[in-house]
């Protein structure tokens, strides 16, 4: 409601310049008006003189300079024009040039190419006129011959039939001729078929022979090769795997042992920087404590009833009143006492997918806590919190456990199957926790986006406000678990030595009418050296949280991280102490390691040697014993190759020499069957010989006929080659000159156009620099006339010392009209002073109007910052208070049975 009240009053006031604007404009008419009545030389005539003298001489000069300029510009532009048509011109001419030298170099190459064919084709035509001469001189040459051999062949077919009592056999002859051929070639063939067998038989005897010789000489190369002992090289071998053995197990203890060394190292390294880090980093915050606060607690540690957990009204009503009177001092001391850490504003802190702080961000809400909580606990004589791993760990687990069971602790209190489930997996008797619901790190609209590490520590920070200080109506649950107090007079495990605070909200999670709800979790575990449990197992009772063997005893989860501000030069000296023993540890491991690693490097050699010996012994006998076998199998391979190839050869003679016989035989039996029986057949024979002289003659002329046609036919296409080739070159030499005339005249175009442009650029120049000058020239004459105007202003006008001052203008009192300076020596306007009041507003400057606007704005800005944000009426802020309140629940705790 004040913010639209605000808004109201701003839209009214800027309303109400806009007013004045517009009553000022019409009055300004009305003095110009009632100025007619003045005298004809008041100083407001002198000075309007003035300005309208100034304003005709800068009037004049500004058509004079304009003049010139365009006087200037329509020079230029006739220069531009006049160049531009002559580079046409020119252009026109490149381009006509351009093009005869192209039809010059093409008529050139037509008139070369028509020359050179003509040379070609009269070339052509000589070779063909030779061709043709020679070939028919060889083709008379082969007539001349052909009808020499006919006619050769014609006196011997004459001859023979002269003498055809010669040469007629009857068939009694012919048989008696074939028979005694068929008798010889047979014999022949037995006495070849015998020499045969006998060779093949002395092949394969030499080839039995010398494959035996071999492998004999195989098997004694065998005998002659010695083969390396298995049972002695064996031996060795198992000697020296052992050595190895017993050299690896020591290396790997020494190993094993140097590491171990090496993390305990590492560990005490990043605690030592965690400390310091802390150290440096820490902004002091601390909870101021009203006089007999820590008394009441001691009083109540003293008093407290046997394994009893809460300081109700009705068991303990004297000390239930007090303390509920001292949290409301300690409340009104501590509420608005936060210091904010100016580091921590400048880290952001962006929350999980579920809605969780990382772990890191854990570590940081917990060292604050501590850091507000541990001063208290040791003022009432409690343990201090520690903080280890595995309680950041435990923190960590609990939020993300309440999220996946989407619970919603403002509605349902806490999530105990959630804090079971994480207190087993932990082998820890139980997880304590206390739960504030938040309003303060997410504020009241609970927007978990762009916060910083400042927004948790002041989440935090109001959390143990509201646990520690109201927490009456709670009967305490909470104050007893934070302050440590429930141990005393207790046989209870109950937490609350390790603590580790997260927080969680469930996104779009509703409650009391708000959404993203969610709260801090205060949860705190067991520490087996804590006093209560060391007392605890001393009575005999089964603790979890001391059992060695549990998650949260084991190395690096047991592992403390530095609380700042608590004994932090302590517990730096502390660590460093460990570090200096630990790197001496990690010294002396590492020396034997070397030392072990060294005898294990060596049994190593020793044995990869023994193994190098033997495998090369081996290997050397298996590459001699295959080399002998690949020898003498390579011999005994050759031998057949040798024999096989013989016998190939035996074979293929005899097969040669038989087929021959039967060749021949068959020969001399056509020759002895085409003998004449009459002189009909001789005839006839001796015909069919000279056709085939008169065959054979004419087949040659063809020939003839053949091979000159085709060197005709190279004649015409070597003649054709020269003309392509020649045409290529000739069009090849043309394009290149074309294209030199093309580029000198696309320069020459470039030039022409390039200095234009460079024409056009210089103008271009000039004319700014004239604008450029005349300006600076009207410049000058307008400051040196507003100069003497102001002159003549001071001459005219009354002194300050006569002026009136409304809000820093200078009035000039008047009878019905003023004149009015403002501070800048500006005009002003000023009304008509009808009702004896002048209301001034400038005439020439809106910046009042701006100013105006912009203090609106800032004063609505500054009364949105004085205003904390409200969710639902005036009452949300308690409604939000209360649900803190009510929202914080103890934890109930698990009694463990004791043993007898």
């Amino acid at each position: 409601m004040n913010r639209k009240n605000t808004i109201l009053k701003s839209t009214l006031l800027a309303t109400s310049v806009v007013t004045i604007s517009a009553v000022t404009n019409v009055t300004v008419h009305a003095d110009d008006m009632a100025s007619k009545t003045q005298s004809q030389n008041t100083p407001e005539k002198q000075i309007a003189k003035k300005q309208d003298n100034n304003n005709q001489q800068l009037s004049a000069l500004k058509q004079q300079q304009s003049n010139s300029e365009n006087e200037v510009a329509k020079q230029n532009a006739d220069k531009l024009t006049e160049l531009q048509e002559n580079n046409a011109e020119k252009i026109k001419i490149l381009d006509q040039q351009l093009q005869n030298q192209k039809q010059v170099t093409q008529q050139t190459a037509n008139d070369q190419l028509a020359a050179k064919t003509n040379t070609v084709r009269q070339s052509e035509q000589s070779q063909a006129v030779a061709e043709n001469n020679a070939y028919q001189s060889q083709v008379d040459a082969q007539t001349k011959a052909n009808d020499q051999a006919v006619a050769n062949q014609q006196q011997a077919n004459a001859q023979e039939l002269a003498n055809a009592a010669k040469h007629i056999v009857t068939p009694e002859q012919k048989q008696s001729q074939i028979d005694s051929a068929t008798k010889n070639t047979q014999q022949a063939l037995d006495q070849a078929k015998s020499d045969h067998d006998a060779t093949v038989n002395k092949l394969n005897d030499q080839l039995t022979n010398d494959l035996k010789q071999n492998a004999q000489q195989e098997q004694a190369a065998k005998n002659d090769l010695k083969q390396p002992s298995q049972a002695d090289s064996q031996k060795q071998l198992d000697n020296a795997q052992n050595a190895v053995n017993n050299a690896q197990s020591k290396a790997n203890d020494a190993q094993n042992a140097l590491t171990n060394a090496k993390n305990t190292l590492s560990a005490n390294q990043n605690a030592l920087t965690q400390a310091q880090d802390a150290q440096k980093e820490h902004v002091n915050n601390a909870i101021k404590l009203p006089a007999g606060y820590i008394d009441a607690w001691k009083e109540y540690v003293n008093t407290k009833e046997k394994d009893g957990w809460l300081l109700s009204q009705k068991r303990y009503p004297d000390l239930y009143n007090k303390l509920k009177s001292l949290d409301t001092q300690a409340y009104n001391n501590n509420f608005m006492n936060y210091h904010s850490d100016p580091a921590a504003t400048k880290t952001p802190v962006i929350l999980n997918d579920n809605g969780t702080l990382s772990r890191d961000d854990i570590i940081k809400a917990t060292q604050f806590a501590v850091s507000l909580l541990n001063p208290i606990r040791e003022a009432i004589g409690v343990e201090p919190y520690k903080i280890t791993n595995a309680s950041i760990d435990v923190a960590q687990d609990v939020a993300n456990e309440y999220r996946k069971d989407n619970w919603n602790t403002w509605e349902n209190s806490h999530d105990g199957e959630a804090l079971s489930r994480v207190a087993e997996k932990w082998n820890t008797d139980l997880v304590g926790e206390s739960w504030a619901g938040d309003g303060w790190f997410g504020g009241h609209g609970h927007a978990y986006s762009n916060l910083t590490l400042d927004d948790l520590y002041y989440g935090v920070y109001n959390s143990i406000l509201m646990l520690l200080f109201q927490d009456a109506n709670q009967n305490y649950g909470h104050a007893t678990d934070l302050l440590g107090v429930r141990a005393a007079n207790s046989d209870l495990t109950v937490a609350g030595d390790n603590l580790g605070v997260s927080f969680e909200y469930g996104k779009g999670m509703k409650a009391w009418g708000q959404t993203n709800v969610g709260g801090f979790h205060f949860n705190s575990i067991s520490d087996a050296s804590s006093k209560n449990i060391q007392r605890l197992v001393k009575e005999g009772y089964i603790v979890d949280a001391a059992d060695p063997n549990s998650k949260v005893n084991q190395p690096g989860y047991r592992d403390e991280i530095a609380i700042p501000g608590q004994d932090s030069q302590k517990r730096i000296a502390e660590l460093q102490a460990k570090i200096n023993q630990a790197q001496n540890q990690v010294d002396q491991l590492t020396k034997t390691a070397n030392a072990a690693n060294q005898t294990l490097t060596a049994a190593k050699a020793k044995l990869a040697d023994l193994q190098k010996n033997t495998t090369d012994a081996k290997n050397s006998y298996q590459q001699q014993l295959a080399a002998i076998n690949t020898k003498y199998s390579d011999q005994a391979t050759k031998l057949k190759a040798n024999h096989d190839a013989k016998i190939k050869a035996e074979n293929d003679a005899y097969q040669a020499k038989v087929s021959q016989l039967n060749s021949d035989l068959q020969t001399k039996i056509n020759a002895i069957k085409a003998q004449p029986e009459n002189t009909d057949q001789l005839k006839t024979q001796l015909d069919q010989k000279l056709a085939q002289v008169k065959q054979d003659g004419q087949h040659k002329l063809d020939q003839l006929k053949q091979d000159h046609e085709a060197r005709l036919q190279k004649i015409q296409q070597d003649a054709e080659d020269t003309l392509a080739a020649y045409k290529a070159n000739l069009d090849k030499n043309a394009q290149a000159k074309i294209a030199k005339a093309q580029a000198d005249h696309d320069a020459s175009v470039k030039a022409l156009n390039d200095n234009y442009t460079q024409l056009k650029s210089q103008l271009d120049a000039q004319q700014a620099k004239l604008v450029n000058d005349d300006q600076a020239q009207y410049n000058a004459l307008a400051t040196k006339l507003d100069s003497e105007l102001t002159t003549l202003k001071n001459q005219v006008l009354p002194k300050p010392a006569d002026h009136q001052t409304a809000q820093n203008k200078q009035v000039v009192a008047g009878n019905a009209n003023t004149v009015a300076l403002d501070t800048t020596g500006k005009t002003t306007v000023v009304l008509p002073n009808e009702e004896k009041k002048s209301v001034v507003m400038a005439a020439n400057d809106k910046r009042a109007e701006a100013e105006t606007m912009t203090n609106l704005v800032q004063m609505t800005k500054n009364n949105k910052n004085g205003t904390l944000p409200q969710t639902g009426n005036s009452n949300s802020a308690a409604i939000i208070a209360l649900g803190a309140l009510t929202s914080m629940f103890g934890l109930g705790l698990v009694t463990k049975k004791k043993e007898w």
